[in-house]
C-alpha cells in the first residue's frame, strides 16, 4: 500500500480512482487469521477447550464466525480508506446514524 502522505500528494495532483482491492484482500485474510489465532484452542475439536473437557466448541469453528471477523476486519481497513481518500461527508450528508431496522448480533455469536 502507499503512504497517507503519497496517497494526499496524488488527490492533490488530481487523481481521481485508487485500487484497495489488494488492501480488502488482505484485511479480510487478516480478520479470518485473527480469530483462528484468538480461538485456536477452541478448534481443534467439537468437544473440550480450556473452558472445560466436556465444553462444546460449535460456536467456535461455525463458519459464520470467522466470516463476521474477516468482514468486520475489511470494514474498519474501508473506513480508513475512506479517511485517507478524503471520502467523509464529501456530499454535504450527516454522518450516517446506527441501523434502527436491525436486530444486532447473532445471538450466541462470539464477540468480534
Amino acid at each position: 500500500g502507499s503512504s497517507v502522505e503519497d496517497i494526499q500528494y496524488a488527490i492533490e495532483a488530481g487523481v481521481i480512482k485508487m485500487n484497495i482491492d489488494t488492501d480488502t484482500q488482505w484485511s479480510y485474510w487478516s480478520g479470518i487469521r485473527d480469530f483462528e489465532k484468538k480461538y485456536s484452542p477452541y478448534l481443534q475439536t467439537q468437544i473440550g477447550n480450556p473452558d472445560g473437557e466436556d465444553k462444546p466448541n460449535k460456536k467456535f469453528y461455525d463458519p459464520r464466525e470467522c466470516i463476521r471477523a474477516a468482514e468486520v476486519s475489511t470494514v474498519d481497513r474501508l473506513q480508513m480508506a475512506f479517511e485517507d481518500l478524503n471520502c467523509q461527508n464529501v456530499l454535504g450528508l450527516d454522518p450516517p446514524k446506527e441501523p434502527a431496522n436491525t436486530l444486532g448480533p447473532r445471538r450466541g455469536g462470539l464477540p468480534v
